[in-house]
């Protein structure tokens, strides 16, 4: 067992290197270490409409995660400094991309790639400046945040961040602010931070800002309000409805969420190196952003149960738009793009229902074991069923059934330490996409340092 630190000493070397930082930046600071133990098995069976041979990925890895927290110093004006630092190592991957005989196996999809092949380790250090004003805070260096204009994968052993400001106000009273200024993003597999692009783009973007109202004054309820700009490619707006309704049985909660995207800069303008992807016609599916996307999904919970079903609809010509980064593990021959999530509705494990015209059915399932005083326990399954899409020729329908399993020991000398594994069987009809299995084992502990 790791013996807790000894907090005089941590604080005297930290005044050491910070020498405005005052008792309440070191007393009222935490810190814990992660070890994160991460498999992944991908399988792709075959690649619809064509006789290419589908990836397939198998990686397992080992992490080791500090994450420290400060207080903020004294004074109208509160200074802190969050850091993570982060380490991996390679327990087992495979492929090389110089032989060109690789291909039933990748590499790439949780290290990065050195000369063709997953690298043995990696390490990240992610420092973030924070400032507290009355009930405002800033933050500047990098940003963990998930919003209805951002998401953050999670899905290897280290998860995306993102590099820039972020300013988050609470000074009225029911409201919650937040405005950002991205510039530079991290992909979940890399040390290093990239520009930025979206679905079919070739050129990438260096300014993705963002901000949004988030309103609690209704019981129950959450009503927000967003926009984000990523230059060059597309501006989006956000509305979305949040409510819970306690019925004589149980409760409904409803989850309602309005995107309207369009083309911006050069995209707008029909530069080519930044048209995205999407089907515009004879053939053509590159071009300019314009689309929308409504989607509303209603969950009934009893007793432990919740059973929800779900709609979304994609209209017009282009495919969903959300933040990426430029390259896969930073080697063209891995193909655009880094696996990032969309904060749509319709994100699941392996693929996320975002192309153009799209309508997608979604069920789901979660029962939670605590009812039968299993506490921590928890089973989910998705289905999701998308057609409607809009393709030139072949398919244009596609399926994913979603399985999860997790526990967390919720107290005792073992708390903290987490066990998931996760299942998922994709079957899309378009030309060129992939029909693959997929299974995700996770086992994490969490160490409290102080």
């Amino acid at each position: 067992m790791i013996k807790k630190l000894n907090k005089p000493i941590v604080g005297a070397l930290l005044g050491s290197v910070m020498m405005s930082a005052q008792a309440d930046f070191i007393d009222d600071s935490h810190a814990d270490l992660t070890l994160l133990n991460r498999y992944l098995n991908q399988q792709g069976r075959d690649v619809a409409g064509s006789s290419a041979k589908a990836k397939s990925y198998r990686d397992w890895g080992q992490g080791f995660q500090l994450n420290f927290k400060s207080g903020y110093t004294e004074g109208t004006v509160g200074v802190g400094l969050d850091v993570e630092a982060f380490y991996g190592l390679k327990l087992d991957s495979g492929g090389d991309l110089n032989n060109k005989n690789h291909q039933s196996r990748y590499p790439g999809s949780m290290f990065p790639l050195d000369d063709g092949k997953s690298a043995s380790d990696f390490a990240v250090l992610s420092p973030t400046l924070k400032m507290r004003f009355l009930k405002d805070e800033l933050r500047i260096g990098t940003l963990y945040q998930n919003n209805p204009m951002l998401a953050n994968t999670d899905g290897r052993l280290y998860h995306q961040t993102n590099t820039g400001a972020q300013l988050v106000s609470k000074d009225l009273s029911d409201f919650t602010f937040t405005g950002g200024d991205i510039i530079r993003t991290k992909i979940r597999n890399e040390t290093n931070d990239s520009d930025m692009t979206t679905g079919g783009g070739n050129k990438l973007s260096d300014r993705f800002l963002y901000g949004g109202a988030d309103y609690t004054g209704i019981a129950d309820t959450t009503l927000s309000l967003w926009y984000s700009n990523l230059q060059d490619y597309y501006q989006q707006a956000f509305i979305g409805a949040k409510h819970t309704t306690q019925l004589p049985v149980g409760s409904l909660a409803s989850d309602f969420r309005a995107y309207r995207s369009l083309g911006i800069g050069a995209n707008s303008a029909g530069d080519s190196d930044y048209a995205t992807a999407g089907y515009y016609g004879d053939g053509l599916k590159k071009g300019q952003i314009n689309q929308s996307t409504i989607s509303l999904m209603e969950s009934y919970s009893l007793a432990g149960h919740t059973l929800g079903l779900g709609l979304q609809k994609n209209t017009g010509e282009s495919d969903f738009p959300y933040l990426d980064s430029g390259l896969n593990s930073g080697d063209a021959r891995q193909g655009p793009g880094a696996g990032a999530d969309t904060p749509a509705l319709t994100n699941l494990q392996l693929n996320k229902f975002q192309h153009a015209g799209e309508r997608t059915w979604l069920a789901q399932y979660k029962y939670d074991f605590g009812q039968l005083g299993v506490k921590g326990l928890g089973f989910a399954a998705t289905y999701g069923h998308g057609d409607q899409i809009k393709v030139a020729s072949g398919g244009s329908s596609e399926w994913e059934r979603d399985l999860a399993l997790a526990y967390q020991v919720p107290e005792g000398k073992l708390k903290g330490l987490g066990v998931t594994w996760k299942n998922a069987r994709a079957n899309p009809s378009m030309t060129g996409q992939t029909m693959q299995d997929e299974n995700r084992f996770y086992v994490s502990y969490i160490v409290p340092l102080w």
